[in-house]
């Protein structure tokens, strides 16, 4: 499972299945990453990401996301 369908999982839920898998491909293919990430791209592709969200789900809410996300990175 790619970078993109694991931040779509988590994002699914707050988003809807199709925006999600949108939004996390869009930023996979903008910080160029595939399978996984270093942890430098994981911090920039995160902090965009929470930025993003703040607007659907609320701040507290967005720095949940981008943390549960930011934890896939890795794997």
């Amino acid at each position: 499972m790619s970078l993109a369908d694991r931040i779509a999982r988590v994002l699914a839920p707050h988003l809807g299945a199709q925006s999600a898998d949108v939004v996390s491909r869009h930023m996979c293919a903008k910080f160029g990453v595939e399978e996984s990430a270093s942890p430098e791209q994981m911090v920039q592709l995160t902090e965009f990401l929470r930025r993003g969200l703040v607007a659907y789900v609320g701040n507290d809410k967005a720095k949940e996301l981008a943390a549960e996300c930011a934890k896939l990175g890795g794997s």
